[in-house]
């Protein structure tokens, strides 16, 4: 059956589920609240005077954020919350373009100087005033190594970050850098409160100590494992755009049937959704829609490159060939996702205006399509002729469950055995984002991954999975791939403002790592949204950083 696309949206394939409900009326009927002294004030409402109930979304995620710190907003869970505490300085808009946050206004004087005018007026969500030196605090916060951020390595080229006039920013460069455009609109933008964590300390972030931003909304509580909850922030600066949405309820329910169920008893009104199943379950439902487009993201088998015997690129190459990524794509997404190259995005992932260029380049590098045979010649090559035993890491949700299971049997067939290890979802990350390093190795064989980048252009990809210096502490190259020739060629696409010369460069390092293999690709997953016909949304190419409550509307 044909998917209803009655709202346009690009939405990343993630594992998280969102849920929303909300309701509105009017009555009539009393309540008590509690003023600043402590009385007791009556806001009993006149009989007959029609009340409007607050508006409350509530989200359904299958996992729990390991922190409400913009430091490691780096997972879907986290998007969820912490985006709406803590604004950016920049940000994208629907078609991937930036625009103005906090900075009211930027300007690129040179190509390692950037300008920020920073807003004045703005105060975080306790009343306190927003200010300059809030965002420098936040921002060499995020830069520092001893902190182990997750978008540290947004950070390689900065020089310095300093005050240059009242409402002024500056941020020099050690050298051009292609990519620090796009960096204030990510987590690495985001600003908090210098008072606020310098008082909390260690506990900032987390469910004891919170989390102060100046977003339309504030965290009113989170009791782990079960719920987060956010209100309206009354000192919002954007009054005019704060949207219908009074409160957010983050419910985490781990069992993605649950959520199912949760939708069509109507308790729930939007999820994201990566699986074929769910889905493919509201395709005659009369009150959701399934709303589905290509993403830049992808699903990918990462080795690890650091270890035997995947330092051994027949070994990598046997296993990339053994792997059947179209039968898990259809197994596991149907039409709700695209089959792969060896390429980490697909069509949509393209610069605007280059697909027929990077297309005829994607046909001409291998493909390490599904082939028992030439897995066994591969192998036979290696170092490990005779195979070996080895685990895949993966995250706790049915997808990449089915596709671990679908891989240990392929792998199977060219003699070798896969131990399977379906992590906790904190636990996950931890070796994901190199949280895991034993005398400077990652500590993990194998992995089942998801990306969505941070900018709307091949390096998105490039940048924080091949490059040697993401392979670290807080780094997300999930295969510790390291080739000095691509790192050569990432630093020269960056130094460069020449368009043609840079899709040169950056086609040049996909072709060095090509023959690497650090990386079999599974699937490039469709954003797929199943929302409630009462509600509209729209959002746009980089949703895991523009997505935004405040923007729900409510039409039935």
């Amino acid at each position: 059956m044909k998917l209803q696309k009655k709202i346009v949206l690009i939405l990343a394939v993630a594992l998280a589920v969102l849920s929303i409900t909300a309701c509105s009326g009017s009555g009539s009927g009393s309540e008590t609240a509690e003023t600043s002294d402590g009385a007791q004030e009556s806001t009993e409402a006149t009989e007959g005077e029609d009340t409007e109930e607050p508006v409350e979304l509530v989200v359904a995620v299958n996992g729990e954020p390991r922190s409400l710190d913009p430091a490691f907003n780096y997972e879907y869970a986290a998007y969820h919350v912490v985006n709406h505490i803590s604004e950016a300085l920049l940000t994208f808009d629907q078609t991937g373009q930036l625009g103005p946050g906090l900075a009211e206004s930027w300007e690129a004087v040179d190509a390692t100087t950037y300008v920020y005018q920073i807003r004045q007026g703005v105060k975080f969500s306790d009343g306190s005033d927003l200010t300059v030196e809030d965002v420098i605090f936040s921002l060499e916060r995020l830069r520092d190594p001893a902190l182990a951020s997750d978008v540290n390595w947004m950070f390689a080229n900065v020089d310095t970050i300093e005050q240059t006039n009242d409402w002024e920013v500056t941020v020099k460069l050690t050298q051009p850098d292609a990519t620090w455009q796009y960096v204030p609109a990510t987590p690495g933008g985001q600003i908090v409160s210098k008072a606020y964590v310098e008082e909390k300390g260690e506990s900032f972030g987390k469910n004891d100590g919170g989390t102060l931003g100046a977003g339309a909304y504030k965290l009113e509580s989170w009791t782990p494992g079960s719920q987060i909850i956010l209100t309206r922030n009354e000192y919002y600066w954007n009054q005019e755009d704060a949207g219908a949405i009074d409160k957010i309820t983050v419910n985490i329910i781990p069992d993605s049937s649950a959520i199912q169920l949760a939708l069509e008893s109507g308790q729930a009104d939007l999820t994201i959704s990566s699986s074929k199943a769910v889905s493919d379950a509201f395709i005659d439902s009369s009150s959701i829609n399934i709303i589905s487009t290509p993403s830049i993201g992808n699903f990918v088998f990462s080795f690890n490159t650091q270890k035997a015997p995947f330092d051994d690129v027949n070994v990598r190459k046997a296993i990339a060939h053994a792997i059947d990524n179209v039968g898990i794509r259809e197994s596991q997404y149907g039409v709700y996702a695209l089959d792969t190259t060896v390429l980490p995005f697909g069509e949509a992932g393209y610069t605007p205006g280059t697909a027929e260029s990077w297309i005829e380049f994607a046909g001409k590098l291998p493909d390490y399509a599904y082939n028992i045979d030439k897995a066994k010649e591969y192998l036979a090559k290696s170092g490990h002729p005779d195979g070996f035993t080895t685990s895949l890491y993966y995250k706790p949700n049915p997808i990449a469950n089915s596709a671990a299971q679908a891989i240990a049997a392929s792998l199977k067939q060219i003699g070798i055995e896969l131990e399977l290890k379906q992590l906790q979802l904190s636990e996950y990350y931890a070796y994901a984002y190199g949280g895991q390093i034993t005398d400077g190795i990652r500590d993990y064989d194998l992995g089942l991954n998801d990306w969505l980048p941070d900018f709307p252009d091949p390096v998105g990809h490039l940048l924080p999975q091949y490059s040697s210096t993401t392979t670290g502490a807080g780094g997300s190259n999930f295969a510790a791939y390291s080739n000095p020739e691509v790192d050569k060629l990432i630093d020269a696409q960056n130094a460069t403002t020449d368009p043609e010369e840079r899709s040169k460069l950056l086609k040049e390092a996909f072709a060095i790592a090509a023959e690497d293999v650090p990386y079999k690709y599974l699937a490039y997953p469709n954003n797929t949204l199943l929302l409630n016909k009462k509600f509209e949304y729209e959002l746009g190419t980089i949703w895991i950083f523009n997505f935004n409550y405040k923007d729900i509307k409510v039409v039935g």
